[in-house]
């Protein structure tokens, strides 16, 4: 009788840290989403500007911001005067265009480990 109670108690418990540990590892949503995003309301993002999305905040986001000026111009408005090629350009190699404002005294920071399908998604994103 008491290995019967013991063999049950064992299954009993056994059962409900497999479930535990099931539950405790599933992910909740966030910002109505299934996968987490650090910012809500971008998640109608295409797959390309979701990469170009990881590109900026990895490289970009310390000193720019879309809409707001910061360390750098506001991006919106500079980008506008970029085509994917330039824009290529002036990420990898830091060409800049001679057409943009020189109120910002320092140089973007060049990326040369960008690939230009990283720099094009990264573009995507920027000019949603």
């Amino acid at each position: 009788m008491k290995r019967f109670i013991f063999t049950s108690l064992f299954l009993i418990f056994g059962g409900l840290s497999v479930l535990f540990i099931h539950f405790k590892n599933l992910k909740q949503p966030v910002c109505g989403v299934k996968d987490f995003e650090p910012f809500c309301g971008t998640q109608n993002l295409t797959e390309k500007a979701s990469e170009g999305k990881q590109i900026f905040n990895a490289n970009c986001a310390a000193c720019h911001k879309l809409n707001r000026i910061m360390t750098g111009p506001a991006l919106l408005n500079a980008i506008k005067k970029y085509d994917s090629i330039s824009f290529n350009h002036f990420v990898i190699k830091g060409e800049r265009l001679k057409s943009i404002d020189k109120s910002f005294n320092s140089a973007c920071i060049k990326f040369p480990n960008l690939t230009t399908k990283e720099t094009y998604n990264l573009l995507k994103y920027i000019s949603k």
